[in-house]
């Protein structure tokens, strides 16, 4: 397999516009940047995930043009100061590996050597001072030496994952011009560089997860292009090699074990730039392989109807198949242009659904629309021969969660967590499309260092499940099927808010400062961060706060089935307790309510775990035990049916992502030892 076919990439130039289009866009972006590049190893890079208005939680635009000022793109507020100054850096640095890829495209198109240049000039840069950029972390520490740095450290980057996503990116541009670059250019890269990186990220291998998955695939695609043994015999043979990130961190349905489908795609692709490199070097990849096709063909199989993605645990909002379609067109290149994954890629391209970006570290996409990965890979493949491929329900067990569809009714239920890393506290949580329309969906989450991310977001109360006591669920245990039909999806989980072992707080205390310890037990204690301060305020010692706290937890577990109607769903949800608890029952409606209704005041009583953000409270006054409320959707006008023997409806306004935008919230709320929920959905 070879990586760029220069005579055919050339005929497929001419025999479309919109490639001429996009490489007249290319020579402009190239040539631009190039004319000014300058960088500094004295620049320390900042982490992107801070690169966000601290008011709505929008993205910061980066400016090329401005690094010293960076606004928001919702509320257009300036953000400057060092902090703000070193992500710029970060951006930047993205941006100059995404324009070596370019240039070297464009030298293959053009045959001019101004492009060649370019793509010496900066990658020449990087590599000659390479030992220049200090060693630091995320949070800005600076390091001496590889011996004294903490893990998780990069040099060009702000970390160990962003230093190899840059790594990969450049091997992708090194291999399209490999063959015109000499042999001097290529060894003192490979010296300066790819040695020195690799021992920057092989003392970071040390465990299951995405961030390792992507230093194997950075260390493994730099050592194919190098033909460097014992790089290879790490990245496949060591003790956290691919193939066990592979196999350990995939369930059987085909999804990575963090339960993010951002993170499942990020991860993905990393190591499908292995196994493309493998495949241009004739290397044995393994059995995995057949992991990572089934990977693609899940994904698209979780995706409802429109492509628009189920998107609970941390990632980005409104994500869909569109958006990492650039995953999709490496696969192609390597499974095949009569491949499954090939037809799924036409699937995706030619579904009328706008892509929506990932704000940070984002593929290059032409007009929205063409990922440079095709115009380099398969500028051929046809896109208006394929199958269509139907999605049918779906439960996906080993992963924890479902997704069921009926007459373009499309509900997911996430019933269970295998894990902390990256998860939210959201057992039982649905989301509902509706036609091409979100009646309800996760939010996901902003930048992890926007305020709302970690006070909303990331909260049980942002999501349609039920709190109890107005407090985060802390376990991330798996939770069970109890059946699951076509139209039917039956789940239920224990223990909700009871870890499931002693956490020895003892030794976590003396590695932890005091705000840390607070933090510790509100999010996996059933605390909330006053009776944490009052906890570690005690004569009592940790381990012994811990015991008491984990003793005295509600014994809570869950039960919900959704059912599909031919025009709506079903929502009965049991939540029962060893001890009388506030039961508080959240659905966040997109849709606008058009009932009118007598309200009064209300106060839900907390003021912690997201409960601070929920506003405008009202009860509703009435004597129904069951009440129905009118919605309109877009096009849909929509009824609910509520349930409200012994219970109290309040409706509330809480924020949407971004928080520009607000949603109608349901809580219902009942004070016992148990509670039955029954909601009837449908289009009228």
């Amino acid at each position: 397999m070879e990586y760029l076919n220069e005579e055919l990439l050339i005929k497929s130039i001419n025999n479309n516009v919109d490639y001429q289009n996009m490489v007249d866009q290319l020579k402009i972006e190239v040539d631009y940047f190039c004319s000014t590049f300058s960088d500094d190893p004295q620049k320390i890079s900042g982490w992107g995930h801070k690169y966000f208005c601290q008011d709505d939680g929008g993205r910061l635009i980066f400016d090329l043009t401005k690094p010293h000022s960076q606004k928001c793109d919702i509320c257009g507020k300036e953000y400057t100061g060092d902090l703000y100054d070193s992500i710029w850096v970060y951006n930047y640095r993205n941006e100059a590996i995404l324009i070596s890829w370019k240039s070297a495209l464009l030298y293959k198109i053009t045959q001019e050597v101004k492009y060649l240049d370019y793509v010496k000039q900066i990658i020449g840069f990087y590599a000659d001072h390479y030992l220049e950029f200090k060693l630091h972390n995320k949070d800005g520490h600076i390091y001496e030496s590889l011996d004294d740095m903490v893990w998780g450290c990069g040099r060009l980057m702000p970390q160990g994952l962003n230093e190899s996503l840059f790594i990969i990116r450049l091997v992708n541009a090194l291999e399209i011009v490999k063959s015109d670059l000499g042999d001097s250019f290529i060894s003192s890269v490979n010296e300066k560089l790819f040695k020195e990186v690799f021992k920057l990220l092989k003392p970071q291998v040390n465990k299951v997860h995405n961030i390792i998955a992507w230093n194997n695939s950075a260390i493994g695609t730099m050592g194919l292009f190098s033909n460097n043994e014992e790089m290879l015999d790490f990245v496949f043979k060591g003790e956290f090699n691919i193939r066990r990130q592979i196999r350990e961190g995939v369930t059987s349905d085909g999804f990575w074990y963090e339960g993010s489908i951002h993170y499942n795609f990020f991860t993905l692709e990393g190591i499908i730039n292995l196994l493309l490199f493998s495949k241009l070097y004739d290397f044995e990849f393994g059995e995995e392989e057949l992991i990572i096709k089934n990977m693609l063909t899940a994904a698209y199989q979780y995706a409802f109807d429109n492509h628009v993605f189920p998107n609970p645990n941390d990632g980005w909002p409104d994500i869909n198949l569109k958006t990492y379609s650039y995953v999709y067109t490496v696969a192609t290149k390597i499974f095949g242009y009569d491949s499954e994954v090939a037809n799924l890629l036409k699937n995706i391209e030619n579904k009328n659904t706008l892509r929506v970006s990932v704000p940070l570290s984002k593929p290059y996409y032409f007009d929205n629309r063409i990922p440079l990965e095709r115009l380099s890979l398969i500028p051929n493949l046809n896109m208006e021969n394929y199958y269509p491929v139907v999605s049918t329900s779906k439960n996906f067990e080993q992963s924890q969660f479902g997704v069921i569809r009926r007459n373009n009714i499309n509900v997911f239920l996430k019933y269970g967590h295998r894990g902390p890393s990256h998860a939210h506290p959201d057992k039982m949580t649905i989301e509902v499309m509706i036609g091409n329309k979100m009646l309800t969906r996760d939010l996901s989450n902003s930048g992890y260092g926007a305020i709302l991310c970690n006070e909303w977001h990331r909260m049980s109360a942002s999501h349609n499940t039920v709190i109890v006591n107005g407090k985060n669920q802390v376990s991330m245990e798996g939770g069970n099927t109890i059946s699951f039909e076509e139209y039917c999806l039956h789940s239920n989980v224990s223990n909700v808010y009871s870890i499931s072992n002693k956490i020895d707080i003892e030794t976590m205390k003396n590695t932890m400062n005091e705000d840390e310890v607070i933090k510790y037990l509100v999010k996996n204690l059933f605390m909330t961060e006053h009776e944490a301060k009052e906890a570690i305020g005690s004569k009592k010692n940790m381990s012994e706060i811990a015991e008491e706290a984990i003793l005295s937890a509600p014994k809570v577990n869950y039960d919900r089935k959704i059912q599909l109607l031919d025009n709506g769903f079903i929502d009965e949800f049991i939540v029962t307790s060893n001890q009388e608890v506030i039961f508080d029952y959240f659905f966040h409606s997109e849709a606008d309510l058009l009932t009118t209704l007598v309200t009064e005041e209300y106060s839900l009583g907390f003021d912690e775990n997201g409960f601070q953000h929920i506003k405008n409270v009202r009860k509703v006054v009435s004597s129904n035990k069951n009440l129905v409320l009118k919605w309109r959707l877009g096009e849909y006008l929509l009824e609910s049916n509520i349930d409200l023997d012994d219970k109290e409806l309040l409706l509330a306004e809480t924020y949407d992502n971004p928080i520009t935008k607000n949603r109608t919230s349901i809580v219902i709320r009942h004070k016992g030892m148990n509670a039955v929920y029954s909601l009837i959905w449908k289009i009228i």
